[in-house]
């Protein structure tokens, strides 16, 4: 079948696959296309222009055999199927590249410019990619990148003037072979001491950048590799000397003092269920407000939060807008693809997508809530070199930004007062860390208590004690109860003595056992499923899960058809129902025997770990404890009542913070020792 040369290879490919009576759907600058022998549905074929050519991949069958029953060869790709495609540099040098793909170049051959390297004068600030050819460089063009390569292909990247990439974060793409990697190895030595940062990917699907593009992948899902390469000591790595008289040398901020320091990650550490997540967003509520003591005081700034366990518009933007958060600084972050609009981040592959918003955002403050659920699925929580897989870069990244990465971690053993060790998984997660605060209960006050546990850049040990009290918030659709966090002032307390006390006191549990207690009384009744999957992220397998399950007496119950069976600690059963264990189901329902025959069902007091206030009563009118007014919800109080009160305790009182500068309200204590009295 012929098709019009005067057309460009985009039309004619469109053109070939309506004709065949195939399906075509044209969105985001892309036509999906109905493969050959497939039904009606099936938009497998992905169809791609650029300049001069199209680009078309094939999930289903190979491209080569759809081309074929579409009519189409490859010379057909080309706007020109007879002379294929000239590549024109900036300095005169002339790549012509003909439908068998043969090359041969004509004008300035000897010219030291990259291709498109003139392109990137109107965009200084912009991420640049390094591709090995051509046809790469107008793939990613065509999705709005910038992207340049050298001329001759492999192994030819010391022969040009790599100058215009001065300063710029620049991402290589290898080629999925030997000489692909050798090239790229060869680039990262060219841009040493050139880029301001430079990372290595490979396509995702095919060989090359433009077969990623031509699959319908995003800049984003490219595949991180390591910079590491093996290469001849004329090319890829290469020592550099640094002299200490070059070095220069910064003061330390602390954006949190003792606790947060400027530049690093931090870990905010305790069990399921004590409030990392409302302290997490009282932090956030200061620092948009630039209430916090430290280095941002007075200086409002934005924070991205980032989470996965919990639902933003019932859980998370409550709790913030209850610390008093200004939410035209808190930034959520969901990942766009042509599959969904609802994705989530996954670290470190969009670490340096992360960045890129972080610097266009000016942000201060990074939360990771959980910090394991953004962890890339294949890397493992509780194996050390994954672990530093994933939070290397994020320590990296607040050092180049300047920004507080926090992420909230779980204790999960029972093995003395060592946080490092308590925290779920691998030690490498307090190893890499440069602060890791750590909460306990303090059983006998019923306070919260946090202190720095590890603290590499702190003077000291610095303790403070808080409350979670409940309040009551205005929604879009009625009011609701939230906890919110109220601190006490600073405290003689250290963590690991109540952790100590806690451990000479506890059952001897498993770390599956301790978990999912936690788990359980932090979530309430939940699906296995969900449980499974969490447990599964921090390297607790389905069959261990099960048998704690069984050690700790977890309700299973059955619901519904198809069935879905949710499980629950003892004293959270909606009803009385048999313990079981989870590895087996309930045949049909049992009659009592024996003593049990004289028992009754009697309703149990939940024994509640948790440190936030009980959001399962039901709701009626009453009066605000502070105000007088009447309220909805199971709060005591409106959540502008207790934030008022807690700024008119600190004035009533006259105390004065400890950190020079900071304002009286204007920070996360009141600056005295917290007494028996004051409690």
């Amino acid at each position: 079948m012929s098709h019009p040369t005067s057309s460009t290879a985009y039309d004619r490919v469109l053109e070939a696959f309506t004709s065949h009576g195939l399906a075509v759907e044209v969105k985001s600058g892309r036509a999906y296309a109905q493969a050959p022998g497939h039904s009606a549905a099936d938009r497998s074929v992905v169809i791609t222009a650029t300049s001069g050519q199209v680009l078309i991949y094939s999930h289903s069958d190979p491209t080569a055999d759809v081309l074929d029953a579409v009519g189409l060869t490859s010379a057909d790709l080309f706007d020109n199927p007879k002379t294929g495609i000239t590549y024109t540099y900036a300095d005169g040098r002339q790549v012509h590249r003909s439908p068998e793909k043969k090359f041969r170049q004509s004008g300035n051959t000897k010219g030291r410019s990259l291709f498109r390297a003139e392109k990137l004068t109107g965009a200084p600030d912009a991420l640049v990619f390094v591709v090995e050819g051509e046809k790469d460089v107008l793939a990613l063009e065509a999705v709005g990148q910038l992207a340049v390569c050298s001329a001759g292909g492999a192994g030819k990247a010391h022969l040009f003037d790599w100058t215009p990439l001065q300063g710029r974060t620049v991402v290589v793409v290898a080629d999925k072979d030997e000489a692909g990697a050798k090239h790229a190895a060869g680039v990262v030595d060219q841009l040493s001491g050139i880029a301001e940062s430079v990372s290595v990917v490979v396509a995702r699907a095919g060989k090359d950048a433009a077969d990623h593009i031509a699959a319908g992948h995003t800049v984003d899902e490219f595949d991180s590799v390591a910079t590491d390469f093996d290469s001849e000591p004329a090319g890829g790595r290469r020592l550099k000397v640094v002299r200490g008289s070059e070095v220069k040398t910064k003061r330390l901020e602390w954006v949190i003092p003792e606790w947060a320091p400027a530049g690093a990650l931090t870990l905010l550490a305790g069990r399921e269920g004590l409030g990392k997540s409302t302290i997490a967003a009282s932090f956030c509520a200061h620092i948009t407000n630039g209430t916090l003591e430290g280095a941002l005081h007075g200086q409002p700034r934005n924070v991205i939060y980032i989470h996965t366990e919990d639902a933003r518009e019932f859980t998370v933007a409550p709790r913030l807008r209850a610390a008093g958060a200004d939410m035209d600084r808190v930034l959520f972050i969901d990942v766009h693809t042509d599959t969904t609009e609802s994705g989530t981040l996954v670290l470190p592959f969009d670490t340096s997508a992360l960045e890129r918003v972080i610097a266009a955002h000016d942000v201060a403050f990074v939360v990771l809530d959980a910090a394991t659920s953004a962890m890339d699925s294949r890397l493992r929580g509780n194996d050390n070199n994954d672990v530093r897989a994933y939070l290397e870069p994020l320590g990296q990244l607040a050092a180049r930004q300047g920004c507080v990465v926090l992420g909230l971690v779980h204790f999960g053993k029972r093995d003395g007062a060592d946080t490092g060790k308590l925290i779920l998984g691998s030690l490498a997660w307090s190893q890499v860390a440069r602060s890791v605060l750590s909460v306990a209960l303090d059983a006998e006050s019923g306070n919260l208590v946090v202190s720095n546990t590890k603290g590499n850049l702190a003077g000291g040990m610095r303790t403070m004690e808080a409350t979670i009290e409940s309040a009551t918030l205005a929604t879009e659709d009625g009011e609701t109860s939230v906890g919110v966090l109220r601190w006490l002032g600073e405290s003689n307390h250290d963590v690991r003595d109540l952790l100590a006390a806690e451990d000479a006191t506890s059952e001897d549990r498993s770390e599956a056992e301790m978990w999912l207690a936690d788990y359980l009384t932090e979530h309430g009744r939940v699906a296995s499923s969900e449980v499974k999957t969490n447990a599964r992220k921090i390297g607790i397998s389905e069959s261990t899960l099960k048998r704690a399950a069984k050690k700790i007496g977890v309700h299973s119950e059955p619901v519904g058809f198809p069935r879905l069976t949710y499980w629950a600690l003892p004293a959270q059963s909606a009803h009385c129902a048999t313990v079981i264990s989870p590895m087996r189901e309930p045949t049909g329902p049992t009659e009592p025997t024996g003593s049990d025959q004289d028992k009754r069902c009697e309703p149990t007091e939940p024994q509640s770990q948790s440190a936030h206030p009980s959001e399962h009563e039901p709701t009626a009118t009453r009066l605000c404890n502070i105000c007088g007014k009447p309220k909805q919800g199971n709060g005591l109080a409106h959540v502008d009542c207790v934030l008022r009160q807690q700024n008119q305790s600190i004035d009533n009182h006259g105390y004065q913070p400890q950190t020079p500068g900071a304002q009286v309200a204007h920070w996360i204590g009141s600056g005295r020792p917290v007494t028996p009295d004051a409690a």
